[in-house]
């Protein structure tokens, strides 16, 4: 496990130095729902750790505004950054959510490992989903962004030969699916992997290695639970035998058995966060988790940009399923992308903000809507886009058909949020809103501010 760097010497000495050098004036608690800029890392208040962010980019440049320790948004980060902190210093009463969606990083394959990742995380997102093992650089995460969500990654079927525990399951022959012939199933392309039975006492054990680590470790909030299937059949899961040598009663069972895999952990971890991966299967965010995760949501991460992947009519469908479970109150949360993203970075984009909107669209509450784009390292995004700051606002009503064929919006108390749900090479379509006139290509959004 990588250990965090040694805080700079000079820096730390010259923060205390600052601090008894400035005058400080405290101000009376505003009340707004916009993050200020001296509040740095947008948990709500502004004290000694917006000085310490600050202080620690001291001499960096780039473009003004390019990050939040800019607060003077003049390319420059310097001694007038801290000044206009300290001269805010002790406030506090805005939200931290901003009235928008929000953002959610994705960071395994050692994205964790490197300060710098981490720091961008801290100044670009609300939400984090990443491995178990990085119990130290979660910990110092979250004591300079108190209000980040932190999920610890945690397969919900899937064991291998290389975990830690692999010696004591390896031992109860019954935690895991088997093949006609009495051998272990295994996922095709991943010859250390295995497929674990969720009606055994596999589901026992998930559920308290998930409550051991959420206790121990209290950074973290919740555990994110992959591979959350309802039909493996259905979902095409490649294994490395043909589903006919599987006992047909594993592929009749499957679903229930997963519901209450769910419900065991659901207990098992109380009150912390469950976010199971289950693409479309909505039944254990509304009856257990209150909380849905929806990979490869309107384009997959493994599809080329000039790929439309989903039609029209799951586009709608989609929507539809996420919305349902946001009018119950719970969280809804998606993961979208794009293959060789950094040799099409305006297409990504394009799909980025059109996956975002469809997002939008499904909300009910923002702050209850996560937004997730790529995986940390996979292109030069990082998963972050400006437009996924855009203040929306709550929804002011339904989305709608703005205009034929497939031109749809919604308003929000900010914006105006229009997409064009038409297949690539359609045609531009230009319809008027508002007394306006605009032109969307297909699979591409608008953000029209009210």
């Amino acid at each position: 496990m990588e250990k965090i760097s040694k805080p700079n010497k000079k820096k730390t000495v010259f923060i205390f130095l600052l601090l008894l050098s400035l005058p400080i004036f405290i101000l009376t608690p505003s009340v707004s729902s916009e993050i200020p800029d001296y509040d740095v890392n947008s948990d709500g208040s502004c004290n000694i750790l917006d000085i310490v962010l600050t202080a620690n980019r001291l001499e960096e440049s780039g473009a003004p505004g390019w990050i939040r320790e800019d607060t003077d948004k003049n390319g420059h980060i310097n001694i007038h950054d801290i000044i206009f902190i300290s001269n805010h210093y002790g406030t506090s009463g805005w939200s931290n959510d901003m009235n928008r969606i929000l953002k959610l990083s994705i960071a395994y394959s050692g994205a964790m490992g490197s300060a710098n990742n981490r720091n961008y995380i801290l100044e670009h997102f609300d939400v984090l989903d990443c491995p178990r093992y990085y119990t130290t650089q979660t910990q110092a995460m979250k004591q300079v962004k108190p209000s980040l969500i932190i999920y610890g990654y945690y397969d919900s079927i899937i064991e291998s030969s290389d975990f830690d525990d692999w010696d004591y399951v390896t031992q109860h022959e019954d935690w895991f699916i088997h093949d006609v012939n009495g051998n272990r199933v295994q996922p095709l392309n991943y010859p250390t992997n295995y497929i674990m039975n969720p009606n055994s006492g596999w589901s026992s054990y998930y559920a308290s290695q998930c409550q051991q680590f959420l206790n121990n470790n209290p950074q973290y909030d919740g555990i994110f639970s992959d591979d959350v299937i309802t039909d493996i059949q259905e979902i095409g899961m490649p294994l490395t035998v043909p589903y006919s040598q599987i006992p047909s009663s594993v592929f009749t069972n499957w679903g229930s058995w997963m519901i209450q895999h769910m419900n065991n952990i659901q207990t098992a971890i109380g009150t912390h966060l469950l976010m199971p991966n289950a693409w479309k299967y909505t039944t254990y965010c509304q009856s257990t988790t209150h909380i849905h995760f929806w990979e490869g949501f309107i384009h997959h991460w493994g599809k080329a940009y000039n790929d439309n992947h989903y039609t029209i009519e799951m586009i709608r469908y989609a929507i539809s399923q996420l919305h349902t479970q946001a009018e119950l109150g719970n969280i809804i949360a998606t993961n979208s992308g794009c293959v060789d993203a950094n040799a099409h970075p305006v297409e990504a984009k394009r799909w980025a903000l059109f996956c975002y909107a469809c997002l939008a669209f499904a909300t009910v509450d923002v702050s209850k809507a996560y937004f997730s784009w790529q995986f940390f390292n996979d292109d030069n995004s990082h998963g972050w886009y400006p437009e996924m700051d855009i203040v929306l606002g709550q929804p002011v009503a339904d989305y709608y058909k703005i205009s034929n064929p497939n031109i749809y919006g919604r308003e929000f108390a900010n914006y105006y949020v229009v997409a064009n749900f038409d297949l690539l090479n359609s045609g531009d379509v230009t319809f008027m809103l508002n007394g306006a006139s605009y032109t969307l290509s297909p699979k591409t959004a608008l953000f029209i501010p009210n």
